[in-house]
């Protein structure tokens, strides 16, 4: 065989060969992309559920304060003769905490007293009024006016009767004549003096006597009131503290023995530790998830091992916190705690710190699934739902509700089987 022809043997194979891997690649690139197209069914995995308690709680952080804070103010105006508490000590209900002085006091008692006998003495005669001196002075003045008017027209009468017989003069029954005339007009002032005289214990006289009687003795029994307070005792346990002047003002003065203090001056705050509650500051956001009524667990690190039980007795409609520009409003709510043992009190103290545990929702019969579970079809929301492994799954409308550490509350379904597709999660 020439050399010409193995050369051309030689490049027909070479073609050959070419084309046989070309035929095979593509081959190849046609078995790929035809398994590549195969759709893929994702596994589902079933999860069951059933129902279960769900309680959701909201936290905050405040502070213990006296449920009631009593400020002690003298009753009168007095010297303080001894002062048996301080400031920071504890107190029990019914100690006595001040003695004042009553000598400015015994005075004005007697004063009261003296305006209270006249008060009485002048409703007693009103009363018997018509018994009365005035009165009867008045009806003796109309009897005389009366029997000397009577004996003045008795004379007038004869003397008409002789001055017609001719045997006395026109000039004395002129004179008679003007004589009764008076005394009619003193009869009819004696009648208006004795009708004055019985109204004065009628009408409005009678009402003001009866109204300075009525002033008088409450004069006197506020003084007797006051005088029995001249010992001053704590009306429950509790703590002195100093007395607070109003809004920032600052606190009042101590006062001690022998100090002059006038009605209505402070004298010792007192704050109770048997009754305390716990107050805190809550988010705008959070504030609507509160209620009155709702339970509180409080604990705290000064009261370590100790839990106090409350429940919500106001959530504030005012904003607690300053106007900054930006920041979000805040609302103060109080708790209420019921009257703390003997062991607690030995814990708790006033201003410590607080952590409040409030259950805002609680569910006994809840569904919690994994939120991933859950698909939205239009406007609806739906999970794969089977009551038992053997039934048929079927896509059920679900509602949510609050979220959960296990996933979110759904309303819809009672129980069985939730589907979760791999790699859903």
């Amino acid at each position: 065989m020439t050399k010409p022809l193995l050369r051309a043997r030689r490049k027909a194979a070479l073609w050959l060969g070419g084309i046989a891997v070309v035929s095979g690649l593509a081959s190849a690139a046609l078995v790929m992309q035809r398994s590549s197209s195969a759709p893929v069914v994702p596994a589902t995995r079933w999860i069951p559920v059933h129902p279960e308690p769900l309680t959701v709680r909201l936290g905050l952080v405040g502070r213990l304060e006296a449920e009631s804070t009593l400020t002690i103010t003298a009753p009168f105006d007095a010297t303080v003769q001894d002062k048996l508490v301080s400031e920071g000590q504890r107190v029990t209900q019914g100690q006595l905490l001040f003695t004042l002085s009553t000598t400015q006091l015994d005075i004005q008692m007697r004063q009261a007293l003296a305006e209270l006998l006249k008060a009485k003495r002048a409703v007693q005669e009103l009363e018997t009024w018509e018994n009365s001196q005035d009165v009867g002075r008045a009806r003796r003045g109309l009897a005389t006016a009366r029997m000397i008017l009577s004996d003045t027209e008795r004379k007038l009468t004869e003397t008409r009767q002789l001055l017609d017989r001719g045997i006395v003069p026109r000039m004395e029954v002129d004179a008679l004549e003007q004589q009764a005339r008076q005394q009619r007009l003193d009869l009819a002032a004696a009648e208006a003096d004795l009708k004055s005289t019985l109204a004065r214990g009628q009408g409005e006289n009678r009402q003001i006597a009866d109204m300075e009687l009525a002033n008088a003795t409450a004069r006197y029994d506020d003084l007797v009131a006051a005088k029995s307070r001249r010992e001053l005792t704590a009306p429950f346990a509790g703590i002195a503290i100093n007395v607070q002047g109003p809004g920032s003002a600052p606190a009042a003065l101590p006062v001690y023995a022998g100090t002059r203090v006038a009605p209505g001056q402070p004298l010792i705050g007192l704050a109770s530790v048997e009754r305390v509650k716990a107050v805190a500051k809550v988010d705008e956001g959070d504030v609507n998830q509160l209620r009155e009524g709702l339970p509180v667990q409080i604990s705290g690190d000064g009261f370590e091992g100790v839990v106090l039980e409350g429940h919500i007795e106001s959530v504030g409609r005012q904003s607690a916190n300053s106007d900054t520009q930006g920041a979000g409003a805040s609302y103060q709510i109080a708790v209420g705690i019921p009257p703390l043992t003997a062991e607690q009190q030995a814990s708790v103290r006033l201003g410590m710190s607080a952590r409040l545990s409030i259950v805002v929702y609680r569910n006994e019969h809840a569904v919690v699934i994994p939120a991933a579970a859950v698909s939205r079809v239009g406007e609806k929301l739906t999970v794969t739902h089977r009551d038992s492994p053997e039934h048929p799954a079927s896509q059920v409308a679900v509602t949510t509700g609050h979220a959960a550490p296990a996933g979110i509350e759904v309303f819809g379904i009672s129980g069985g089987y939730i589907g979760l597709t791999d790699g859903s999660e």
